[in-house]
């Protein structure tokens, strides 16, 4: 293991007693929490700041540069806690937009925390008035990118957004055999999936809806600029989307490490004794524990259609 605080490797000089790292692939940024044993009380002299730079690596498992948020004594340990955002990503902002496009939002808000952004399959829509009123930056930036259907993770000073449909189309190139001695919980609400979605604004109605699911209607009121129909009807199917794509998701806590599994990819299952869930799934989130070398992942199956 390496393990960089300010771009010097310490790993030989300190007692690690935990070291968890939590990639999310979805609306989240990544934590990090490094227990260091301080029974000398060296620590406190050090001066640990917030906003110091911290980065892990064990085998295909790297954490990125991520960034102290809180450095507590407790009991003759030091708990430093990390967050792949620099510090001030809780402030909230004012500000509004005419006739921009969606990529311009993403790249300005990824600018204000010096984060350099990045696109995956992408459609760039363009938007007749935009509005964060008194918003934290990515609260306002995730309830933008579910209105169009996408998603975004931040990792190694990038903030990557992704259209989920993109992908979740994408072939996977892992099969990951699940078998009945593991410890494994599947979750499979499907058949309370939404079939329509009617969105209001007060000015447009948009509606969206999916075939071969009993009628159940989610309707939505958003304080959102919406400008035509179309605009309005492409909301309805996201918001969709975002609904029912929570219904069918699970949890494989492995008694091993998986350093290669990252958040924010699909990999198929193989679980002889559930054979339903033999089907690519998408990483939401993946925690790796670094000293007990073991790996828990949470997913959800693929959401097709829209």
């Amino acid at each position: 293991m390496q393990l960089f605080y300010e771009g010097i490797d310490i790993y030989s000089k300190i007692s690690l007693n935990t070291c968890i790292y939590d990639s999310y692939g979805e609306q989240q940024s990544d934590t990090l929490r490094v227990v260091f044993n301080d029974g000398n009380d060296l620590w406190d002299s050090w001066k640990p700041l917030k906003g110091d730079k911290i980065a892990v690596t064990l085998g295909a498992c790297d954490t990125g540069e991520m960034y102290i948020t809180s450095v507590r004594p407790e009991n003759g340990k030091i708990c430093l806690r990390a967050s792949s955002v620099p510090q001030n990503h809780n402030n909230k902002c004012n500000k509004s937009w005419q006739n921009i496009r969606f990529k311009q939002l993403c790249e300005e808000i990824s600018a204000r925390h010096t984060l350099v952004c990045d696109f995956y399959g992408v459609e760039d829509q363009v938007y007749e008035y935009v509005n964060q009123q008194d918003k934290e930056d990515f609260i306002f930036l995730s309830e933008r990118c579910v209105l169009e259907g996408c998603s975004f993770l931040v990792y190694n000073k990038k903030m990557i957004v992704y259209s989920e449909l993109s992908i979740e189309s994408t072939e996977a190139d892992i099969t990951l055999e699940i078998k009945n001695d593991m410890h494994f919980e599947y979750k499979d609400e499907s058949n309370d999936v939404y079939s329509t979605c009617i969105v209001k604004n007060g000015k447009f109605t948009g509606k969206y809806s999916v075939s071969g699911v009993p009628e159940k209607v989610l309707t939505k009121v958003i304080n959102v600029n919406m400008s035509g129909q179309a605009e309005a009807d492409r909301y309805a199917r996201n918001l969709l989307r975002c609904e029912n794509k929570k219904m069918s998701s699970g949890i494989i806590d492995y008694d091993y490490f998986l350093g290669g599994y990252a958040a924010g990819s699909v990999i198929n299952l193989d679980t002889p004794g559930v054979n339903s869930w033999n089907v690519p799934v998408f990483l939401t989130h993946v925690r790796h524990d670094m000293v007990k070398a073991r790996t828990k992942l949470f997913f959800r199956k693929i959401l097709e259609g829209y």
